[in-house]
C-alpha cells in the first residue's frame, strides 16, 4: 500500500522515526476523511480542524490544503480506492526533537503521514446498539477538545461495547452527563427538537455534527445545545454521527428505539446531510 510521508510517496514498511513523539507519547492530531469516488468529503472543514488542533497543541506545521488534497487523490488512485467509498487518514505529530516531555518551539520537525484505504464492505448499517461505558471522558482535558492521538479512553470504551455485543459505547463526562460515543457525536430527537451536548460537556467538534446542526436550522428544526442527563437516553430517540457513518440511528438497551415520527426526522436529516455532502464533493471536483 502506498502512503504519503512528509511530501514523499512511499511503499516501504519502516517509515516513522523511533523517536517520533506521536509514537512515543501520542503527541499529535489526526483526521479521518470519507472519500467518495476519489474525492474527499468536507475536506476544507477537516483541514481547518486539524490546523486548529495543531495550534492548540503548539505544533508548528504548514498544512497546505491544495497539497494535501492532491496527496489524498493520488493515493486513492495508487491504492485502487478511486471508485466507491474509501477513507483517508491524516496524522500529524510534533515529530522528532529533544528528549523529555517538555517541548520548545522551533526545535521540532513535524511528521505528516497520509494513508488512503478502500472499504471492503458497504458502509450502510442498520440502527446501532449502544451501551453506556464505564470509561469517563474528561471534558476539561485538551484531548476532549481536539482529535489528538491520545485515544485510549475511546479505545477502551469501544472494546467494552464489543465485549457486550454492542456496536458502540456512550461516554459520560466527569459530571456523569453525556459527552459522546467512542468515535461519534450523539444526537437526541424528542418531538420537534434536536438536542446534542455542547463542546464544553466533552463533545468533539465533529465535522458531520456541524453539518447536521446547520442543515437542521435550514429546515426549521429546533436545535438545542445543552447538557444531556444520562436518563434522557432512555426517553429519546438517538442517532450517531461521524465522517464515515454519516448519520446512524441508535438504540440503548432498555431504551426507546427510533421509530415513527422520530425515524422520519432522522431520515430527513440524513437526506439533507447527504445532499450537503454531494454539493461539497461537486464543489471540490469543480475547483480542481
Amino acid at each position: 500500500m502506498a502512503f504519503w510521508l512528509n511530501g514523499d510517496v512511499r511503499e516501504d514498511r519502516a517509515a516513522i522515526h523511533i523517536a517520533d513523539r506521536g509514537f512515543l507519547l501520542g503527541d499529535g492530531v489526526f483526521e479521518t476523511v470519507l472519500m467518495v469516488d476519489g474525492r474527499p468529503a468536507f475536506f476544507s472543514a477537516h483541514i481547518r480542524r486539524m490546523r486548529a488542533g495543531a495550534a492548540a497543541l503548539g505544533i508548528e506545521a504548514r498544512l497546505d490544503e491544495n497539497v494535501l488534497a492532491d496527496a489524498v487523490i493520488s493515493l486513492a488512485a495508487r491504492n485502487e480506492a478511486s471508485a466507491g467509498k474509501a477513507w483517508a487518514r491524516l496524522t500529524l505529530t510534533r515529530g522528532v526533537g529533544p528528549r523529555g516531555l517538555a517541548f520548545v518551539k522551533g526545535e521540532w520537525s513535524p511528521t505528516l503521514l497520509i494513508s488512503v484505504n478502500r472499504y471492503a464492505a458497504p458502509l450502510d448499517h442498520g440502527p446501532a446498539a449502544v451501551i453506556v461505558s464505564k470509561h469517563v471522558r474528561n471534558e476539561h482535558s485538551i484531548t476532549a477538545r481536539w482529535k489528538t492521538l491520545n485515544y485510549l479512553d475511546n479505545i477502551m470504551a469501544k472494546e467494552e461495547a464489543t465485549v457486550a455485543g454492542a456496536d458502540d459505547a456512550i461516554m459520560l463526562n466527569s459530571a456523569r452527563r453525556v459527552a459522546c460515543a467512542s468515535s461519534s457525536n450523539i444526537f437526541l430527537v424528542r418531538g420537534e427538537t434536536l438536542k446534542t451536548p455542547p463542546l464544553e460537556e466533552g463533545a468533539m467538534p465533529g465535522v458531520v455534527r456541524g453539518v447536521v446542526l446547520e442543515e437542521a436550522q435550514k429546515a426549521g428544526i429546533e436545535t438545542e445545545l445543552a447538557p444531556v442527563d444520562s436518563k434522557e437516553l432512555f426517553a429519546s430517540a438517538l442517532f450517531l454521527t461521524n465522517s464515515l457513518i454519516g448519520l446512524r440511528p441508535a438504540a440503548k438497551a432498555g431504551g426507546r428505539a427510533p421509530g415513527g415520527a422520530d425515524m422520519a426526522k432522522i431520515a430527513e436529516l440524513k437526506s439533507r446531510y447527504e445532499a450537503a455532502m454531494k454539493a461539497d464533493l461537486d464543489a471540490f471536483g469543480a475547483a480542481r
